[in-house]
């Protein structure tokens, strides 16, 4: 009996063990530098540096210094408020606030907009996805492919997602009871089909698993997507346009408007042209949830983890 107990104990231990510590992960940003012009840099820790080319969002911990050319504008999340960051000054986020180590700061500015509350609280949001299941069966060939359950496309962005569930797989896409064949894709890490032909509005659609043999998954309810006519995509553009090179601003008013595919694709190419900028990463994970694609989720997760380990 007590062996029994002890068995039971360690197979608990073990599934516990399964999953990493939830990425200790860090709270939301508490600053952005944008406007940045000249020589800046900054660090995580004070001893690697990196250059700013562009908006960059600012953890606890985190330091900014500019050369003698430098510049750029401070906006504090909590506050609202903005600082001019001038030449040969080196900052430090602490907590909340920013401490100036050299140089100077102006006197703060009320912003004209809240520019953090959604984003802040979608960060937030994003730390649950940030589990790695360890030591489980991979999931990659398992033949449910779930869909997200309302997207929206437009003429910009018209391709429809969904996870590769084996090599050997194909699909079959029914929208409105209308079918399309798609082959399987033995290297593609996800499934994209471009809506073509149809007029805006809302289509239902479900996404079915074929092998060798036939069907082996259709799911019991289906999914909707909304087709945004030129004119609405036009005045979306001009919205996003607003926010200049901030892509986390950008893919904020993609995803508040339904369209999880595009926000996937500009997270997707910001942190490959930025793959140090782990501390956002979790935005990018958090997209892969909300479209279904558990086995890029995980991925991501992963990489991480991988990268918090390696600052501690």
């Amino acid at each position: 009996m007590k062996l029994r107990n002890v068995g039971i104990a360690v197979l608990f231990a073990s599934v516990l063990l399964g999953f990493s510590h939830l990425a200790a992960g860090r709270e939301p940003p508490v600053a952005k530098l944008v406007q940045v012009e000249g020589s800046v840099q900054y660090s995580r820790n004070g001893a690697t540096w990196r250059p700013v080319r562009h908006t960059k969002y600012l953890f606890p911990g985190y330091q900014i210094k500019t050369g003698d050319d430098g510049g750029g504008k401070l906006i504090n999340e909590g506050t609202g408020m903005s600082q001019e960051l001038g030449a040969n000054t080196l900052i430090k986020v602490e907590g909340d606030s920013i401490a100036v180590l050299e140089g100077s700061l102006s006197k703060p500015t009320k912003e004209s907009t809240s520019i953090f509350q959604s984003l802040a609280n979608k960060f937030a949001k994003a730390q649950r996805y940030t589990t790695v299941r360890r030591g489980l069966p991979d999931n990659q060939c398992n033949n449910k492919v779930p869909t997200i359950r309302k997207v929206a496309l437009s003429p910009s962005y018209p391709d429809l997602v969904w996870r590769n569930a084996c090599p050997e797989y194909s699909y079959r896409l029914v929208i409105e009871g209308k079918t399309h064949e798609i082959p399987a894709q033995s290297t593609s890490e996800m499934i994209r089909y471009t809506v073509t032909g149809l007029k805006p509005g809302e289509y239902s659609y479900h996404v079915e698993v074929l092998d060798k043999d036939g069907t082996i998954y259709i799911p019991k309810d289906d999914s909707t997507f909304v087709l945004l006519s030129a004119k609405d995509e036009s005045r979306l553009l001009k919205q996003l346009d607003q926010f200049g090179d901030d892509v986390f601003l950008k893919t904020d008013l993609l995803e508040s408007n339904d369209l999880h595919v595009a926000a996937m694709d500009a997270y997707r190419e910001y942190f490959q042209a930025n793959p140090d900028d782990n501390d956002m990463r979790p935005l990018l994970i958090r997209s892969y949830q909300e479209l279904k694609l558990s086995n890029l989720r995980e991925n991501e997760a992963r990489l991480y983890n991988a990268s918090l380990e390696e600052e501690e």
